[in-house]
């Protein structure tokens, strides 16, 4: 039978050569000592080695016979033993991680949140070369040479292909004579960060062009002009599909102008009846209607005074609001429901819709001197599928995101997956993609998301079904026999066409101009040549 490990617990009074004695019984016993540990109030505890637990315990009998040794017994930890767990105890207990090096950079301590946080556990970092687990230059390193302590310190690390996302505290660690034996670092997962600020400040955080994902030139050169009408105080006009984030554009104006400091307030006019749309915008006096609140309303025109007011579906108003919001358009006054008295306002309009406004007023649905008022600035959101540059920052930054909100670890989509969803239609853009991906990262367990994962949950397919023209009318055709008109003619046929489809998505001679490489005053003529009505501008 092999050697045991022992612990035995020794009270004594004080008295000379009573060290020599006890280690004389230890070595007549051959029972080796392994460490030694000599505590306040008269008590050693000695770890040893010994051949079975019978030789120990009569080691024990004869360690009693010792003059000044009162009190003899095996025990289960060593004071540092006890110490050390009560440590590791404690250090699993809090929730940011902790890790603490020597000089020679060897981690000495780490608990469970580190090891999470950089996809590891104790036991394999522990006693290793912190370089091994982050970068060589990261700041408790500059620490362990200059005794400074840091504070806050935000590090993005790549572990294994994956990104590590951390918030870093540290502090040197001195001995009795002021020097640097070691360093500790706190690590808090900057998801978790970002959790706790939305609780401390519930506010909502303040949407700016930075948070607008994209690579696109198209895109970039939108938020140019986005940022420099920002500025001023005309009203705006954003359109574009659904989906295509028109609001985020909206806070990002509203954050870059003069009135940042003022309320954005904003209001879906689809998602509310008209009776109760007029009173949300314009404000009532009591009892001006059954069930109006004892001493009336603000409306959101006033409560948006010296801010913005952003009106989402404009092109959803019936013609009695519309009626209302023109006038606020050309007075800058509003009248409550039910009052007589005109309340100045200083608000700047931002205004969105999917509609084709243009076809809603040949409908005679959408005034047209509103369209004109509201239509001052128009800016253009192209759909995803127009700039698929900008689909894989868009679905990381998503995924990141959704991950986080499930309670799920990273997940990550391959380079497949990226080619798969760029090749796609996304008739509902942004919000498509997003709850897209929603879908899929709530019923994967896989941490990698590749093309068979959305084949499996969702309608995505390797070959996506370009939609079909909605009419052979947007379909140049051009019949072939001896009755063919002159290639002036026919050239004409085709520039008309083709302008007029364009007019039709960008109604801007300006943007049309853009789109078909040719200066604005080429558009216009070209709009009057062939009778193609009067642009925006």
């Amino acid at each position: 039978m092999g050697s045991q490990i022992f612990i035995v617990q020794i009270d004594f009074v004080d008295r000379p050569g009573l060290g020599y004695d006890i280690f004389q019984c230890f070595e007549e016993h051959q029972a080796d000592k392994i460490v030694m540990e000599v505590t306040h109030g008269q008590q050693m505890m000695i770890k040893f080695r010994s051949s079975g637990l019978e030789n120990a315990k009569r080691l024990l009998q004869d360690l009693h016979k010792i003059k000044g040794v009162v009190y003899v017994s095996l025990a289960d930890y060593m004071p540092y033993e006890k110490r050390e767990h009560e440590l590791k105890t404690i250090l699993n207990l809090v929730s940011e991680g902790i890790i603490a090096i020597n000089t020679n950079h060897e981690i000495t301590h780490i608990n469970k949140v580190a090891a999470q946080i950089f996809h590891t556990t104790p036991e394999k970092a522990l006693h290793q070369k912190a370089k091994l687990l982050f970068e060589a230059d990261a700041p408790i390193f500059e620490t362990l040479k200059t005794g400074q302590p840091y504070s806050l310190k935000e590090r993005k690390i790549k572990r294994n292909g994956k990104t590590i996302h951390f918030m870093t505290t540290g502090v040197p660690i001195l001995d009795e004579k002021k020097q640097i034996i070691g360093g500790v670092m706190t690590i808090k997962d900057f998801r978790q960060v970002e959790e706790l600020l939305s609780k401390v400040n519930p506010k909502q955080k303040e949407i700016t062009f930075e948070d607008i994902i994209h690579e696109s030139q198209i895109m970039v050169e939108l938020i140019k002009t986005a940022q420099t009408v920002a500025r001023g105080a005309s009203t705006i006009l954003i359109r574009g599909e659904s989906g295509t984030c028109k609001e985020l554009f909206a806070r990002a104006i509203h954050a870059e102008s003069p009135r940042s400091q003022k309320p954005f307030i904003p209001i879906n006019c689809a998602a509310i009846p008209d009776t109760l749309l007029e009173s949300e915008l314009f404000g009532y006096e009591e009892g001006s209607f059954t069930g109006a609140s004892k001493g009336g309303k603000k409306g959101l025109f006033e409560q948006a005074h010296g801010g913005t007011l952003f009106l989402d579906e404009i092109g959803e108003i019936s013609p009695q609001v519309q009626v209302r919001l023109l006038r606020v358009l050309q007075e800058g006054t509003v009248r409550r429901i039910g009052s007589s008295k005109e309340v100045p306002v200083d608000v700047r309009i931002i205004a969105a819709t999917h509609r084709n406004l243009e076809e809603l007023i040949a409908k005679n649905e959408f005034r047209e001197d509103l369209y004109y008022r509201l239509n001052v600035i128009p800016l253009f959101i192209p759909p995803l599928r127009e700039r698929p540059e900008d689909i894989p920052l868009i679905a990381q930054s998503l995924t990141r995101a959704i991950a986080q909100k499930l309670g799920k670890p990273e997940i990550y989509l391959t380079k497949e997956s990226m080619d798969l969803l760029m090749a796609q239609h996304w008739p509902g853009n942004v919000r498509q993609l997003e709850n897209l991906l929603e879908r899929v990262i709530n019923l994967s367990s896989d941490p990698e998301i590749t093309p068979s994962t959305f084949y499996k949950w969702t309608e995505l397919t390797p070959s996506p079904i370009v939609p079909k023209p909605k009419s052979t009318s947007e379909q140049i055709v051009i019949p072939l026999d001896e009755s063919l008109p002159p290639l002036k003619e026919i050239v004409a046929q085709v520039e008309r066409q083709v302008l007029a489809k364009v007019l039709e998505k960008y109604p801007s001679s300006r943007k049309a101009g853009q789109v078909l490489g040719v200066s604005n005053t080429t558009i216009l003529n070209k709009i009057n040549a062939y009778g193609l009505g009067k642009p925006d501008d």
